[in-house]
């Protein structure tokens, strides 16, 4: 699709990233515009100049050639404790155990994450696929060619990560989780 004069790429371009749910790839947008790929860097130049002249809390982000609108850090701690409320609507405690699961050990299938969890997942897995958190990654070369799923761009944007590099580290986790049951040991066990 080529501009129409009067239109501006750096406005069109603006808008596409508003609007997208998702971080959108620099050569999808060169694609899109029949433009050269540092064409639209240019433009994506001008689009953090443009946010950094506006005083807006959000900014131009760019991780892999993919760019998105963000929260500026500084911002974060009072936009997150806005969000909570409807975070903690969003996604249940299924649905946070089950990306959990994902996350650390994709690509995962139903079956593992319902052996992890203890407990049937398929309809969570399901939920998690409809608000675009999971996706399917194909199926795997075991019996009955089961689906696996990974975890989505927007399940990295909906929880502040850059990457899967960023998750906490699993030992950290563990210790959190060996302190906790601990508390509650010794906490029944005295009120008792």
């Amino acid at each position: 699709m080529t501009l129409d004069n009067n239109l501006s790429l750096t406005e069109a371009i603006s808008a596409i990233l508003f609007a997208s749910a998702a971080p959108v790839e620099e050569t999808k947008l060169a694609s899109h515009f029949e433009l050269p790929q540092e064409k639209i860097k240019e433009a994506m130049k001008e689009v953090e100049k443009t946010l950094e002249k506006a005083h807006l809390g959000i900014r131009l982000k760019e991780v892999d050639g993919r760019y998105s609108l963000s929260t500026k850090p500084e911002y974060g701690e009072s936009t997150a404790s806005y969000l909570d409320s409807r975070r903690a609507a969003f996604l249940s405690n299924a649905a946070l155990e089950a990306l959990s699961v994902t996350a650390y050990n994709q690509p995962v299938t139903k079956a593992y994450i319902s052996q992890v969890r203890g407990v049937y997942s398929a309809e969570v897995v399901e939920s998690l696929v409809d608000k675009g958190l999971l996706q399917e990654a194909g199926r795997l070369d075991l019996p009955g060619r089961p689906m696996s799923y990974i975890t989505t761009d927007k399940f990295l944007t909906v929880f502040g990560l850059n990457s899967l590099d960023d998750l906490p580290e699993r030992e950290a986790l563990s210790s959190d989780i060996e302190e906790t049951e601990e508390y509650v040991q010794t906490n029944l066990t005295e009120s008792i």
